[in-house]
């Protein structure tokens, strides 16, 4: 079965944070939970569900003397560990990396966390030059790996535009969860209602993205009408000019997109004459033979 596999770096610059972080993670993994409790309220986090997903498994943790390497597995469509890392920055966590490994694809993802915001790759080093050696370690000679690959093998990191606040994304993150889920619901909703009407839901599809074609036109007219009023003179010229893009334009779009779902040379509509009698098609060739 596919799966992702997490590895998240957190650094703290107060020790006894650190070490009591370690403590919590160290009694998760060995399921202990009424010790991780005690030193997860030590810590300050609200509950162990901040710190902890329960959908995570084969988890690990590895302490070192700045910083802790904790490792899990999750379901290919398991969230990424926004909502931890958020906690543990308002608990003393100074920066993070998230490196995920997404087995479905054999892809690997790097995220960078300082100081409670999502950052760039470069903007993590700029600020922490000091951890770059355990972030991206260069390999050692005889590993297999040229010097020049060595930036390479680190060059996957998924960066913003600009800084980010962890609790935004983790927002962004949910709402685009939900939103997903809410379209596939409504997709399955309209597919049972076809079914139930006799008519094919990949025709209902096809009148839902010709509805969106249309309604791309109406407001590629509308936005032309109104910079061109505004730009130009002539007043009625253009009203006029609109409102005939307002009835063509999405016309166009939708004759195009009706076009490009049937394919362009109409074959759909043409597969089931090539066999017909008197034709030179593939059924024909082969009885010949």
């Amino acid at each position: 079965m596919s799966q992702n596999t997490l590895t998240l770096q957190l650094f703290f610059e107060d020790p006894i944070k650190l070490k009591t972080c370690q403590l919590v993670y160290q009694y998760l993994c060995a399921d202990n939970t009424e010790q991780a409790q005690r030193w997860a309220d030590k810590l300050g986090a609200p509950s162990l569900e901040a710190l902890w997903d329960g959908e995570w498994f084969n988890q690990s943790v590895t302490a070192a003397p700045s910083h802790l390497v904790l490792q899990f597995d999750t379901g290919t469509s398991g969230d990424l560990p926004l909502l931890q890392i958020e906690t543990l920055f308002r608990h003393g966590l100074r920066a993070a990396v998230l490196e995920v490994f997404y087995d479905q694809v054999g892809e690997t993802e790097r995220m960078h966390f300082d100081q409670g915001r999502w950052v760039s790759r470069q903007a993590f080093m700029d600020a922490n030059p000091q951890w770059r050696a355990v972030v991206e370690p260069v390999p050692q000679v005889g590993e297999g790996c040229e010097d020049d690959d060595a930036d390479d093998r680190y060059a996957c990191s998924k960066d913003p535009v600009k800084p980010l606040a962890v609790a935004k994304l983790r927002q962004q993150e949910e709402k685009r969860k939900r939103e997903a889920r809410e379209a596939a619901e409504a997709f399955v909703e309209m597919a049972r209602a076809m079914g139930k009407s006799g008519k094919s839901p990949v025709q209902g599809l096809m009148a839902v993205l010709l509805l969106r074609a249309g309604f791309k036109g109406l407001v590629h007219a509308v936005v032309f009408t109104v910079v061109t009023v505004l730009l130009f003179k002539g007043f009625w010229l253009w009203m006029g000019l609109g409102l005939v893009l307002a009835v063509a334009l999405p016309l166009y779009y939708m004759a195009t997109e009706h076009k490009a779902l049937r394919g362009e040379d109409g074959s759909d509509d043409g597969d089931g004459d090539a066999d017909q009698p008197g034709d030179d098609g593939p059924a024909t060739v082969m009885a010949a033979q």
